[in-house]
């Protein structure tokens, strides 16, 4: 993964000095040549002059960069705090300051109480919401244009990680140089914790653990940059994800249409809105369809990388994943949409769909706390290895569960679950389907992959049929009473085997059991009389199928009525 991040900033990017950074405005401090501060005022911040700004974020936060640009901490000093948030900022720019020779410019004088008044009165109009940048300007000139600065920011970079220095082999490009195992660009890695260091503690000793060169840190930098702001996705705006193209063959061999939807947002857009847009992440500006087509001279990985306070933790990282991996998983996502679609309704299922069952263990809950799981989920299925069914069933009949028990949305809720099921299924080749007209309900339920014994068959009808006689009741009271029968889905063999009699009995009460109900009972019962004597299934099982019967009735429904008595029940 980093030889392909390095790759990517040597390809499309350049070595610079500064990091990128984001603000609504900038406050100049400006000096004069003797280095006395003559006034602080606000100007826009321009994307173009970040080489004068010369922004660089330092290792640590004390302070927080290796230049005298900071990005200016605002608020009321609190009743417990010894300094405010702007004199703890003026703090740290005194420290930066500090550190520089100055050679052939005065060095500023800080008087920071004066200073810490002209800024709150420079910055009381604009909205706490808006980042403003500070930086200073000595004899008009930014720090950018200031050889003391550049000079001494060369100087500590060049200084980076020298506890843990050597000449060994580059661990990315391979090549023996002065490494070290300090200047990793991810904070994912760290020499100062048990785990990393080879050795015990002996920092100086440590770069053979992950010797790192510096130019490979200086173009991984670049990389991590472009994919950041060029190649990062979110998964129905929940979970973030980085999208890192590995090119196999060179990127001459990498259509350029493809090129360009991977490096030139302004492009992808154009050629997004040209075509139907299809996602599997649920992202509006997702590219994984395009890439799909493109042949396998390219792998893609995918990191999910948290970042917390300075620290960052990877959560998953996919990798190697072929284009025709994602046209494989493109096509399960097609038959799914075309197995749920109909009468003009057209149905849409992405990883979204799965997150929903994969995200909180209770819907109460501020956070998601089921999130490693959703992972594990997706993993598998980019993988194509099998899930284990009582892992899958657990989370889906919760989800089921939660909407019955509410009583409200669960058929939707339903078809989400039936599939999920069938794409895991399909995604990690434990079934097979072709999805094509069919004329009868029979032909149907041998058209659904996972309903491959009579049981199943019998259980998914006797919901559906339960799903009609809830209708009804609806329809006549206002409510449905016989929910309760139902055990919150928690019912055993001897309940299931009890429930059909008591459905016909009921639906003969409201006149109701007429040829249409009557035919679908007669079929549940042919198909549970096929089924072993012995169910020998689990709960979870017994309830999944049946209670896919109730959020698949509308299919059933058109085998079993005419289509005035559908629109009718409609």
């Amino acid at each position: 993964m980093l030889k392909a991040i390095r790759d990517i900033g040597e390809l499309f990017g350049s070595v610079k000095l500064y990091d990128e950074v984001k603000a609504n405005r900038v406050l100049v401090l400006e000096f004069d040549e003797r280095g006395n501060f003559v006034k602080a005022y606000l100007e826009d911040f321009f994307e173009d002059k970040q080489e004068k700004y010369l922004y660089k974020k330092a290792k640590g936060s004390n302070p927080p960069t290796l230049t005298p640009t900071i990005i200016l901490q605002r608020g009321e000093k609190k009743p417990d705090d010894k300094k405010s948030p702007v004199m703890r900022t003026l703090d740290n720019l005194e420290k930066v300051l500090n550190k520089i020779q100055f050679e052939k410019m005065a060095r500023p004088t800080l008087d920071k109480k004066k200073l810490e008044e002209e800024i709150y009165r420079s910055t009381e109009i604009i909205p706490s919401k808006e980042k403003i940048l500070l930086t200073i300007k000595i004899d008009g000139k930014y720090v950018g244009e200031i050889e003391d600065f550049i000079k001494a920011l060369k100087k500590e970079l060049e200084e980076e990680g020298r506890e843990s220095r050597g000449m060994g082999i580059c661990s990315v490009c391979l090549q023996e140089k002065e490494v070290s195992g300090d200047i990793a660009p991810f904070k994912f890695y760290t020499i100062d914790k048990p785990g990393y260091i080879t050795g015990g503690f002996k920092k100086e000793i440590a770069f053979k653990n992950f010797p790192l060169c510096y130019e490979c840190r200086d173009y991984i930098k670049i990389g991590r940059e472009i994919i950041e702001k060029k190649l990062k996705f979110k998964i129905g705006g929940a979970i973030t994800y980085y999208l890192i193209p590995e090119f196999i063959l060179g990127r001459d061999k990498i259509k350029k249409e493809t090129l360009d939807i991977l490096f030139y947002p302004e492009h992808r857009k154009i050629m997004l809105s040209s075509r139907e847009h299809k996602s599997l992440m649920a992202d509006e500006e997702e590219i994984l369809e395009i890439l799909s087509d493109e042949r396998n001279v390219l792998t893609l990985n995918f990191l999910f990388l948290e970042s917390e306070l300075s620290a960052e933790r990877i959560l998953l990282l996919i990798q190697d994943v072929y284009p025709s991996r994602l046209r494989e998983l493109f096509e399960a996502k097609r038959k799914v949409e075309k197995l749920f679609s109909s009468n003009g309704f057209s149905y849409t299922f992405n990883y979204y769909t799965i997150y929903k069952f994969f995200s909180k263990s209770d819907s109460t809950k501020k956070e998601p706390d089921l999130r490693k799981y959703f992972l594990e989920v997706l993993d598998k299925t980019f993988r194509g290895v099998k899930i284990d069914e009582k892992f899958l069933l657990n989370f889906l009949m919760k989800g089921i569960r939660d909407a019955i028990n509410k009583e409200e949305g669960y058929k939707n809720l339903i078809k989400d679950a039936f599939s999920v099921f069938i794409f895991v299924k399909l995604t990690t080749k434990e079934v097979d389907m072709e999805v094509k007209d069919v004329n009868s309900l029979e032909e149907f339920l041998e058209s659904l992959p996972t309903l491959d014994t009579n049981l199943k068959k019998g259980l998914f009808l006797v919901g559906a049929l339960t799903e009609r006689l809830l209708r009804v009741q609806e329809s006549e009271r206002g409510s449905k009473p016989f929910l309760k029968k139902l055990k919150g889905l928690k019912m055993n063999e001897n309940d299931l085997k009890g429930l059909l009699p008591e459905v016909r009995n009921k639906l003969e009460e409201y006149d109701k059991f007429r040829a249409g109900e009557m035919r679908l009972f007669n079929l549940t019962s042919e198909y549970f009389s096929k089924a072993p004597a012995v169910w020998n299934m689990s709960i979870e099982e017994l309830n999944f199928y049946f209670s896919l019967g109730m959020g698949m009735f509308d299919k059933v429904a058109g085998y079993i009525y005419s289509k005035k008595e559908v629109s009718n029940e409609e």
